[in-house]
């Protein structure tokens, strides 16, 4: 269903699988509408509320109250808000003459699964802040690296920095985030963290990836490694899927405490009008049969960006902002403009609530 209506205040054009959904954004005011809401109140967002949501309406409707349950929360709306003005004042501006404000911050990128070929190794927004002479790093892991392994790399750089600089804040994307989430909250302690001021959660699979699930199948599994012989790239992906299985790392959920403060957002894409076939599996006890279907599964009942569900992606009960109209990889957007919104953001609420190490 095409529609022509409004999210977060601002116009949304989009395709929908549901009416509900399509009045939703045109009529938030609908009786059906207040209806939905009214009944789940009171009960905890998770991603169980949210596959019930999805059996009883639409994909799209479950996603969108998710949305909305988020834009509830004060912090995040002011978070929303501030990074959607922000992208459109940016539009057309010289980039490098607007990130001043980062002079006191050492930026610290933890890229993503493959970086050397994908987004994920954040080369134009290394190229920028070259540009306005912000100083950063980007660290080398291992791209096709156990995640324990890096997150063991990415600790030990960080205790390094942490003593070098006042002011670190930290980007991390996709799998880069998993590992990020395992440094900050299981191998440093607090007080090898005390530079740190922030991190931005971009994406971060942190319950792994239902992706990995897929190509973890016998057949697929030889076809992936046919692929990558033939492409160059002598490795063996098994034990990597295996560590990364959305289905292995939410039954080994570990107990992560990151320091409070530790300032963290997390940005997910969001795009609506997938294809929905609903299915009466249950989201939270995988058998082996659930196993078999865990992408059709988890793509089809729970809010998801195409590698994880969107409630998974949420690191350290941290802020959340929404690029609406993308997936995972954030094809097609001015990743450039969106860093600046979150990093003014990010400083300005650090000097508000003085966070800053001054000289």
């Amino acid at each position: 269903i095409y529609v022509e209506g409004n999210l977060f205040g601002r116009p949304l054009y989009t395709h929908v699988d549901n009416k509900l959904a399509a009045t939703m954004l045109i009529n938030p005011q609908d009786s059906n509408v207040i209806k939905l809401f009214e009944s789940y109140r009171d009960v905890k967002l998770d991603n169980e509320l949210l596959g019930k949501i999805t059996k009883e309406y639409s994909l799209d409707v479950s996603t969108l109250f998710f949305l909305e349950k988020l834009y509830e929360q004060t912090n995040n709306r002011q978070l929303q808000d501030y990074y959607l003005s922000t992208i459109e004042t940016l539009s057309g501006m010289k980039l490098d003459e607007e990130m001043s404000f980062l002079q006191d911050f050492y930026i610290f990128f933890i890229p993503a699964f493959r970086y050397d070929y994908n987004v994920g190794n954040f080369l134009q927004q290394r190229q920028l802040l070259d540009s306005a002479k912000i100083l950063y790093e980007i660290i080398k892991t291992d791209p096709w690296g156990l995640v324990e392994d890096n997150a063991e790399i990415v600790a030990k750089r960080l205790q390094e920095l942490n003593k070098l600089y006042r002011n670190i804040i930290i980007i991390s994307a996709s799998k880069g985030s998993l590992e990020a989430n395992m440094a900050l909250g299981k191998i440093l302690k607090p007080d090898e963290l005390t530079s740190v001021r922030a991190w931005i959660n971009v994406c971060g699979i942190l319950k792994g990836s239902f992706v990995a699930d897929y190509w973890a199948a016998p057949i697929r599994k030889w076809w992936l490694k046919c692929g990558l012989f033939f492409t160059g790239e002598r490795v063996d992906p098994t034990e990597l899927l295996k560590n990364i299985s959305y289905t292995q790392r939410i039954q080994d959920t570990l107990s992560l405490t990151i320091p409070k403060n530790i300032y963290t957002v997390n940005l997910l894409a969001v795009h609506l009008g997938q294809k929905n076939i609903k299915r009466k599996n249950n989201l939270t006890n995988f058998n082996q049969e659930q196993k078999k279907y865990c992408i059709k599964t988890i793509t089809q009942v729970i809010p998801n960006d195409g590698s994880s569900p969107l409630f998974d992606e949420i690191a350290n009960e941290g802020n959340v902002v929404i690029e609406m109209g993308t997936r995972h990889t954030f094809e097609g957007v001015d990743m450039n403009t969106r860093m600046i919104a979150l990093l003014r953001y990010i400083v300005d609420y650090l000097k508000y609530n003085n966070f800053i190490r001054e000289e």
